[in-house]
């Protein structure tokens, strides 16, 4: 039996509603924890508008560091006047390293997420500072590297949300619907352009640059709804899940991989070092280059029962080992590490 826990949630101010938040909230409240919400889209115009004033760049600043840190303040206030135990915040959350040491001095646990590759965040040493534990969808040589920095290290990949999940057997596949998520590149331009005909639609950055693509750009990836990804992921006959248009190049596992499986879709996506252990060839068709990947949409296209076995495969298994209630269970250990269990009543 674990011990209830009550949590503030601290949404980035670049993301206030995104996919994680919403998933570690529901996943903590399923496992029977309190969770508070911090309103940080609440907050936002204010931000805006310091943007807009007509006043020098330097005031500019200065003025908008200043509402940071009220936010911060704020922050140090809900979960003061609601009794949390935890802090759980992201990279771009409004908490400051003044009010994460003020929180910690009341003994509240502060935890960060770092849910972007701390390559992208050149500065997240300085972005990690004073955090009880730090959790990162990455693995070496980052963990130790936060461990010399005195932190409680965690690898805590993205995770899927259970609530996603409906049967394979009753999709509807759009047998000429090619779905690509992920930047271009003329590599990949290149590759693809055979199968341009099959109903290829494509969301991410550089494909309206080239003219063969453009009729069938629908824009950033950003500009999806969760509906509208959650249909895409369910219905397409192929899902190209691009991490980066540098293919082969990086570690960590993207959030659309386990959403897709979740909801029981097919996709072709490039290989990461960290799927090894995570994920088989039985559950994601994994490429390693441009050219393969066009090959695989020429293997698959026509295959749907194959498609249907991989689905059906790659979602048994983040149901069972990659949903957030799996990941929130795993970041709550580390953050009471240093608790002594209860004795055993005889």
């Amino acid at each position: 039996m674990h011990t209830k826990r009550k949590l503030l949630l601290v949404p980035p101010m670049d993301k206030p509603s995104s996919c994680v938040l919403t998933g570690c909230a529901e996943a903590l409240e399923k496992m029977g924890h309190d969770v508070v919400l911090f309103d940080t889209a609440a907050w936002l115009p204010m931000c805006s508008a310091l943007q807009h004033l007509p006043i020098q760049l330097e005031q500019q600043e200065l003025l908008g560091a200043q509402a940071v840190e009220l936010m911060a303040q704020a922050v140090a206030a809900v979960a003061q006047a609601q009794q949390v135990d935890v802090v759980l915040a992201f990279p771009q959350s409004p908490l400051s390293a003044d009010v994460r040491e003020q929180l910690q001095s009341q003994k509240v646990k502060t935890v960060c997420w770092m849910i972007e590759e701390c390559s992208l965040f050149p500065f997240w040493r300085k972005l990690v500072e004073g955090y009880d534990v730090v959790a990162t969808i990455e693995h070496e040589p980052f963990i130790s590297e936060l461990a010399l920095l005195g932190h409680t290290a965690v690898y805590l990949p993205f995770a899927a949300k259970s609530a996603c999940c409906t049967p394979v057997s009753t999709h509807t596949a759009a047998e000429d619907m090619i779905v690509v998520l992920g930047d271009a590149s003329d590599e990949l331009a290149n590759a693809l352009s055979s199968h341009i005909g099959r109903g290829m639609v494509l969301w991410g950055e550089g494909w309206g640059a080239y003219d063969q693509y453009r009729p069938y750009y629908q824009g950033k990836q950003s500009s999806l709804t969760r509906s509208e990804r959650k249909a895409l992921y369910r219905d397409a006959a192929i899902i190209v899940n691009l991490h980066s248009a540098n293919i082969a190049a990086g570690d960590a596992v993207n959030m659309e991989t386990f959403a897709i499986a979740s909801c029981g879709g097919f996709q072709l996506v490039d290989k990461r070092t960290l799927m090894d252990g995570m994920f088989s060839y039985e559950e994601l068709v994994m490429f390693e280059s441009a050219e393969e990947l066009s090959e695989m949409i020429d293997e698959f296209v026509d295959d749907r029962n194959t498609r249907m076995e991989y689905a059906r495969n790659a979602q048994t298994l983040v149901l069972a080992k990659h949903t957030y209630e799996q990941r929130m269970k795993t970041l709550l250990a580390a953050v009471f590490s240093d608790e002594k269990p209860s004795p055993s009543k005889s």
